[in-house]
C-alpha cells in the first residue's frame, strides 16, 4: 500500500506543479516508448536473419530482407500483397517482379499526394507522386487512391481474405498504421506476413504495433530485420 500512497501524492504534485508546462507531453511518450523498443529489440536481436551489430544505414538492405522471406516462407505462389504507403512505387515494384505467379494479386495504397501531416523532419506534402500512382504495367496490380480511412473500408467489404497475404506497412505514421492494423485484423490468418518500413521510430510503427498486439492478443514471431530493426519482418502465429 505504501507504494500506491508514494504514486498518489507523486500525481498530486504533478497535477498541481504542472511541470508538462515546460516539459513537452512527447518527451515523456519518447522516452517511454525508446525504453520499450529497446528491450523489445534486445529480445529479438539474434533472430536468424539481421543486421543488428551494423553501425551503416542501408536502404537497400530492405530488399535483402524482402528476398529472404519470400525464399524461408515460399511466397513465389499465389499470395495477396497489400502496400500502405505506395509514393513512387519502389517496393511495389520489387514484389511485382519477384512474385510472376499469374494468380498473385497486388494493391496499393496511398494519397500519391504526399505525408497527410509532418513526420520527423519530413513536412505534410512530402514523399508525393504528383497525385497520381506510378505507372506499372502488370494487370496483376490495383492501386486505391485517397486516405486509408476513405479507401480501406469499401475494399473490405468485397475482399476475399482467403488467400496467405503478405502487408508491407510503409505509412510512417502512427495513425495511419494502427488504422491499418486493426482494420486489417479481422482478414489476418496464420502465416501472414507484415513487413515494418520504419519499425524502430519509437512514436509512430513501433507504437501502432506493440498496441495492436497488445489490444488483440495477436501472436508473432520475429523473421528478420535491417538497418537496426528499421525495416522488421514478422509472421503471425
Amino acid at each position: 500500500m505504501k507504494h500506491l500512497r508514494l504514486r498518489g501524492k507523486f500525481k498530486a504534485y504533478f497535477f498541481l506543479l504542472r511541470p508538462d508546462r515546460i516539459i513537452p507531453a512527447t518527451l515523456f511518450q519518447f522516452l517511454a516508448h525508446i525504453a520499450g523498443l529497446s528491450k523489445w529489440i534486445a529480445r529479438h536481436k539474434n533472430i536468424p536473419y539481421s543486421d543488428f551489430y551494423s553501425a551503416s544505414f542501408n536502404y537497400a538492405r530492405r530488399e535483402e530482407l524482402f528476398d529472404y522471406v519470400v525464399e524461408k516462407e515460399n511466397l513465389s505462389s499465389n499470395i495477396d500483397y497489400l502496400e500502405f504507403g505506395v509514393s513512387r512505387g519502389t517496393s511495389f515494384r520489387w514484389w511485382t517482379g519477384r512474385i510472376t505467379d499469374p494468380e498473385a494479386r497486388f494493391h496499393g495504397f496511398d494519397t500519391f499526394t504526399g505525408l497527410p501531416e509532418d513526420w520527423g523532419p519530413f513536412k505534410k506534402g512530402d514523399m508525393g507522386n504528383n497525385n497520381a500512382p506510378p505507372k506499372i504495367s502488370d494487370s496483376r496490380c490495383s492501386f486505391h487512391q485517397g486516405l486509408f480511412q476513405q479507401t480501406l473500408p469499401g475494399f473490405l467489404r468485397s475482399y476475399s481474405a482467403g488467400k496467405r497475404k503478405v502487408i508491407h506497412l510503409d505509412a510512417d505514421l502512427y495513425s495511419s498504421t494502427l488504422f491499418v492494423l486493426t482494420s486489417l485484423s479481422p482478414y489476418l490468418r496464420k502465416n501472414d506476413i507484415l513487413f515494418f518500413d520504419e519499425f524502430n521510430v519509437p512514436l509512430h510503427e513501433y507504437k501502432a504495433f506493440t498496441e495492436w498486439v497488445s489490444s488483440f492478443y495477436i501472436e508473432y514471431e520475429v523473421l528478420g530485420a535491417v538497418n537496426n530493426f528499421y525495416q522488421t519482418a514478422i509472421l503471425l502465429k
